[in-house]
């Protein structure tokens, strides 16, 4: 039994690994399911790094956002921030826990130390960027936060740290390309 429905039927490798592709389209069908769609995720990114790229596209940003979902720190990440959330919502859990990650207690801090990991990695401003996010929660971030009928203790954490780590991601590449001369890096 799958608790994520977009996962039924699915047949893991023997190894566990999973490549690039795999990974990212993994994550976004989770994403999907839990009402998160890449665009959500690269409109935070966009909003928070666009006031410091004046020529920063929300295509670029899509791009980036459909990077950092291709790597296995975010795949681990996704994958156990919505079963977890999954799982809350069906009271799989015994109390207090399932009753502390249905109300999404801000005590709990587990979810943020989850999400502060991914957006680390590109460096500490990411860190600080995905703190901004989760303390103002602009956009699909209120709207997980608020939702009332699903549990997204992580994933409105998850989401944040995407957001924070693609524009990051983004930044790095411009700094790179004005350092060097317009030469384009892939990382």
């Amino acid at each position: 039994m799958s608790l994520l429905k977009c996962l039924e039927g699915f047949v893991p490798s023997e190894s566990g690994v999973y490549s690039e592709d795999e990974m990212r389209d993994i994550n976004i069908k989770i994403l999907n399911e839990r009402g998160v769609t890449v665009e959500d995720i690269a409109q935070l990114a966009y909003s928070t790094q666009s006031k410091y790229l004046d020529n920063l596209t929300i295509e670029e940003m899509k791009e980036s956002v459909l990077d950092v979902l291709g790597k296995r720190d975010q795949f681990h990440a996704i994958l156990l921030a919505a079963n977890v959330d999954v799982a809350a919502e069906n009271n799989l859990f015994s109390e207090p826990l399932n009753s502390i990650l249905n109300k999404d207690l801000g005590l709990f801090g587990l979810d943020e130390a989850i999400a502060l990991s991914i957006a680390g990695n590109y460096g500490t401003i990411g860190q600080t960027n995905f703190g901004f996010l989760d303390v103002s929660k602009p956009g699909k971030i209120n709207i997980l936060q608020n939702n009332k009928k699903r549990c997204n203790c992580f994933l409105d954490d998850i989401v944040g740290a995407l957001a924070a780590l693609s524009a990051v991601r983004v930044a790095q590449k411009h700094a790179i390309r004005q350092a060097m001369g317009q030469i384009d890096f892939d990382f």
